[in-house]
């Protein structure tokens, strides 16, 4: 099973060009990019200029150059520190996101990427406002999806509070996928976010199923933290990063063992023996999911 992680590491720790990211990545093992498409996400006229694009493409090529994979895009989306807009229902929430989310499948097309992963909309107060919205937003999506051969993985959320949102469990989010009736619709599981919510990550594995397309593997102990598997004391996290493997193994899962994590204000130099711990430790637990 190939493993990724987020280009971005390496820059915010070193402050070094993508190119070079990409370089420390391809040394320390990783044989894809998670690649961002979130930036100025509250900033849609930056989104939706030509230079935004540019962007994009001068970052997929150094992925490419290093001869590392894009493995998946991060969708831009509505952060929890985010207020939404208008009275907060589907309606304004699509004015808002639709562009951006239609701009970013046609990123995706352009630089060969063929999986997106998206955050779904919830509705706070209600399961089925949340279902149907997130059934109109993906028919809003479809035709952008199959112009550009890109397959949708909805990811589990929380809400305000860690809350539960009605998208942030299996059972869920499986309601909107198989109502939206299309083989380019599936799930994305992070594992941080099944943590919060008290979700046993295998579990949630296994009812996905081949509907499962995409994972954001990382650890925490309670909050949105971002760590590498297994780096916190066995008192703190509480996910079985072992038993998701087995049960990865058990439904076929195919895609990448991809590590969502995250570092803090680390001192340059560090950024290479980092990606090399958390290159490792993807590898380690993706040959047990093979």
């Amino acid at each position: 099973m190939k493993i990724s992680t987020s280009l971005e590491l390496a820059v915010k720790i070193d402050r070094v060009s993508y190119r070079e990211s990409a370089r420390m990545m391809k040394r320390a093992g990783f044989d894809g990019v998670d690649f961002s498409l979130c930036r100025n996400q509250t900033e849609r006229e930056k989104q939706l200029a030509p230079a935004w694009m540019e962007d994009v493409l001068i970052r997929a090529e150094a992925i490419r150059a290093e001869g590392l994979e894009i493995a998946q895009c991060h969708l831009p989306y509505f952060g929890n520190n985010i207020d939404r807009p208008g009275d907060g229902g589907y309606a304004d929430y699509e004015a808002f996101v639709l562009p951006g989310l239609m701009r970013s499948i046609e990123a995706c097309g352009q630089i060969g990427c063929r999986l997106a992963v998206i955050h779904p909309y919830f509705d706070a107060m209600s399961a089925p406002a949340t279902r149907a919205g997130n059934l109109r937003l993906i028919e809003k999506l479809l035709p952008a999806l199959e112009k550009h051969h890109v397959k949708l993985a909805l990811e589990n959320i929380y809400g305000t509070a860690y809350s539960d949102t009605g998208v942030s469990r299996a059972e869920g989010i499986l309601s909107v996928i198989e109502a939206a009736g299309s083989e380019l619709v599936g799930a994305c599981i992070d594992t941080g976010h099944a943590n919060i919510i008290g979700v046993d990550i295998a579990q949630m594995a296994r009812l996905f199923g081949k509907k499962l397309f995409a994972l954001h593997v990382n650890g925490n102990a309670g909050k949105d933290e971002h760590v590498i598997p297994y780096t916190m004391n066995g008192w703190c996290e509480k996910m079985d990063f072992y038993a998701f493997s087995a049960a990865l193994k058990e439904i076929g899962f195919s895609g990448y063992y991809n590590l969502e994590i995250a570092c803090g204000d680390l001192p340059e130099g560090i950024a290479q023996p980092f990606l090399n711990y958390a290159a490792a430790v993807a590898r380690a637990l993706a040959d047990l999911a093979e």
